[in-house]
């Protein structure tokens, strides 16, 4: 998946990109309001310093599946 960033300088020209983007399908292209995407450009931002300090907990594809399994377990019954 590949991200960008666009400023439009001119009412028209944006009118102009949004309905070309939006000739696009849902799983193709999906447009993320401004607000939105320096939300999550924060919250990223947060979460990649956590890790480079070691504040953050992670586990690999095995320790993971493990939980998921002891979760899924606790609600079956």
């Amino acid at each position: 998946m590949e991200n960008i960033h666009l400023k439009v300088s001119t009412r028209e020209a944006y009118k102009d990109l949004m309905e070309f983007l939006e000739k696009f399908d849902k799983n193709e292209l999906e447009i993320i309001p401004d607000s939105d995407f320096e939300k999550q450009k924060a919250n990223l931002q947060k979460e990649l310093e956590a890790i480079e300090e070691g504040n953050s907990d992670l586990m690999d594809l095995e320790e993971y599946d493990s939980y998921l399994e002891k979760v899924i377990s606790e609600y079956e019954d």
